[in-house]
């Protein structure tokens, strides 16, 4: 599982077991489903995650991981 702890709480990426998935998960809330880790990194990086709390703050946010090599692994 990866985490990133950002200004708007933690995220996290992991399988999600019912769907055969990758989960992106902020706050506790699943915001989509991925193939791979980097596709779920790369739309936080873009902030095109679905949550309009992080998306809107796109541009005003410095230090956001560029790729998945750049959260921190547990």
């Amino acid at each position: 599982m990866f985490f990133y702890k950002s200004p708007i709480g933690t995220f996290k990426i992991g399988i999600d077991k019912r769907v055969g998935k990758y989960a992106l998960v902020i706050n506790d809330v699943i915001y989509g489903h991925y193939p791979n880790t980097l596709s779920a990194a790369d739309d936080v990086y873009m902030h095109v995650t679905g949550c309009y709390e992080w998306d809107s703050l796109d541009g005003t946010i410095e230090d956001v991981p560029t790729d998945i090599y750049e959260w921190e692994k547990v």
